[in-house]
């Protein structure tokens, strides 16, 4: 199969894995460990002044954006998966949550142009092919006012399954490059031993973290903080005032 089609239908197929998790998110999926994750959010908005306008890129239930917004800011939160939004929404109705907003978005698709003090973008890029990755980075960084902040997570995989997974992706003559994880994605949800729909199994890509690097620095971004924890390299980066 031709790579730009496959990745199209990666793309599509996570899509709908969200889409049928989302009904079950917060009460089995929305509790993993994160506390790494919160400390950057908070390093994150320590370097911001409220109330000012934030944007949750691949947002998925917005589990972070009740933070953002007891924080005083103004947060769009956008997805691809409307499962995703739709439980976002009804964890954060607007009555109670009056400054945050939602909106069925991919990252892929991103236009802002300097309409945002700080963006995140957590647990998400893991789904991201290496083609798109410059492109939403550079994206993410026009969406920024200048000076503002980002934070980004990139999952970390093990080398030994990273391999292997590849390793089985080729013997299935699936178009895969290194780094990707996707041989054992298929069309149908997957269940758990209840019936219900299990965590996903979608497409993931891990790249390097030199690469992630200099993606963010070809960017226009200077990373002013990192760290490890719960299964993911962190990077706080700031454009330039």
């Amino acid at each position: 199969m031709e790579r730009a089609q496959w990745l199209r239908q990666m793309r599509a197929h996570a899509e709908a894995q969200y889409d049928r998790l989302a009904p079950r998110y917060w009460d089995e999926f929305g509790l993993y460990p994160n506390a790494v994750h919160r400390q950057f959010i908070a390093k994150l908005l320590a370097r911001l002044a409220a109330p000012g306008d934030l944007l949750d890129a691949a947002c998925g239930a917005g589990r972070y954006d009740g933070l953002l917004a007891e924080a005083g800011h103004r947060v769009l939160g956008i997805d691809q998966s409307g499962g995703m939004l739709a439980r976002a929404r009804e964890h954060f109705p607007p009555e109670r949550f009056p400054t945050l907003r939602y909106r069925q978005l991919g990252l892929q698709e991103i236009a802002f142009r300097a309409e945002f003090d700080g963006a995140i973008c957590v647990d998400a890029l893991e789904h991201i092919p290496p083609e798109d990755w410059p492109g939403i980075i550079l994206h993410l960084q026009q969406a920024l006012k200048p000076g503002g902040a980002l934070y980004v997570t990139v999952e970390v995989g093990e080398e030994a399954e990273v391999r292997q997974a590849f390793e089985r992706a080729q013997a299935q003559g699936l178009p895969v490059v290194w780094g990707e994880v996707a041989d054992q994605v298929t069309a149908a949800p997957v269940q758990s031993a209840s019936g219900e729909p299990a965590a996903p199994v979608v497409y993931h890509y891990y790249p390097p973290l030199d690469q992630v690097r200099a993606w963010l620095g070809q960017a226009g971004l200077t990373i002013e903080a990192e760290g490890t924890g719960d299964w993911y390299a962190h990077f706080l980066a700031r454009k330039s005032a």
